[in-house]
């Protein structure tokens, strides 16, 4: 496993998730309720959100596909 770079900058309520590629995502987060505007794999949408106590709600992904062979 080799060394990963990662940052995520903060512009408001916009979280911007930042790797070695450049910009991969950019959420909006309004109170509990954290909103994907944008992906540079196109995943969109609803990321999660914080409930009262230890608990959060996040929508079950397609998840990656594995390479068969």
């Amino acid at each position: 496993m080799g060394l990963r770079y990662t940052r995520r900058p903060r512009y408001g309520p916009f979280h911007l998730n930042v790797s070695e590629r450049g910009v991969s995502s950019v959420t909006l987060k309004l109170g509990r309720v954290s909103w994907r505007v944008w992906s540079r794999n196109r995943r969109g949408g609803l990321s999660s959100v914080d409930l009262p106590g230890p608990f959060s709600y996040r929508r079950e992904g397609r998840g990656r596909r594995r390479a068969e062979g």
